[in-house]
């Protein structure tokens, strides 16, 4: 039985909704940036918030006088509804079994549990590349089409694959938590308190300060110094990717072990 092609399947269009969702949220930031450039009023007003509140959402001077501010601002909002799709789809396709009550239908199947997990998991990665690969080409459309002043591909670039970064990590944890999780009635009721929670958590950065950054993905990369020509931690990649993998080995270990209730 192919479980990746089922499940590719199966969560094809869910996919292409969320896509256009991300596209969507870019798009109407990318295109309103041209009527605040220069807008002395608009910045006025952005000048004059708190201190708390402008750190807290990644505001800054650059923010509207510069492409590379407002994409920083674009990428913060569109980071989080990326890690929404992305937990939601591996707490999904995860807990399946569980919700649905298939395994009588699965696993007596000549398929071991570890090769169910495995082509689920390549399922959820390839639909997250997918993803990242059309908003992306549509995004750097969309820059070329409005954004006239200079904007390079390679910052660009490196600063929205941070999608695909932050959305491997929540996939991973969704992973984990429909594998955990005994009974999930509403997938949903599950991943947007737990996506949400690490957000509430990173905003408390102005008053904890940078080690806040490691107990949410959503700080483990500032954004704003992505889109202005910076780059990546090493450090924090590498722990990026230990959290995902140790998420996605106990996944394994608990699937294999768990106790799946049949019809």
């Amino acid at each position: 039985m192919n479980v990746f092609i089922h499940e590719l399947k199966r969560n094809r269009n869910s996919t292409i909704a969320w896509t256009i969702a991300l596209i969507a949220v870019a798009a109407m930031y990318i295109s309103l940036y041209p009527s605040f450039a220069g807008n002395t009023a608009v910045s006025d007003i952005y000048r004059n918030f708190p201190e708390a509140f402008k750190k807290t959402f990644a505001i800054n001077e650059n923010t509207l006088n510069a492409f590379s501010g407002m994409y920083g601002l674009t990428l913060n909002l569109v980071l989080l509804t990326g890690a929404i799709q992305a937990m939601n789809l591996g707490t999904a396709i995860s807990s399946k079994e569980v919700r649905e009550r298939t395994a009588d239908f699965l696993f007596t199947r000549p398929i071991s549990r570890a090769s169910v997990l495995r082509q689920k998991l390549l399922t959820v990665i390839s639909l997250i590349l997918a993803t990242e690969l059309v908003f992306m080409a549509a995004d750097w459309i969309l820059i070329q089409a409005i954004i006239t002043e200079p904007f390079s591909f390679k910052t660009f670039f490196i600063s929205t694959i941070s999608l695909s970064l932050l959305q491997l990590f929540f996939l991973s944890f969704g992973f984990l938590l429909g594998s955990v999780l005994r009974k999930v009635k509403s997938v949903i009721a599950v991943t947007l308190p737990a996506v949400f929670g690490f957000y509430i958590i990173g905003l408390f950065d102005t008053v904890v300060g940078e080690k806040i950054k490691y107990l949410t993905p959503f700080k483990f990369f500032n954004v704003n110094v992505l889109t202005s020509g910076g780059g990546y931690e090493a450090a924090t990649l590498i722990y990026l990717a230990a959290l995902s993998a140790a998420a996605l080995i106990m996944s394994f270990v608990i699937f294999q072990r768990k106790d799946i209730p049949t019809i």
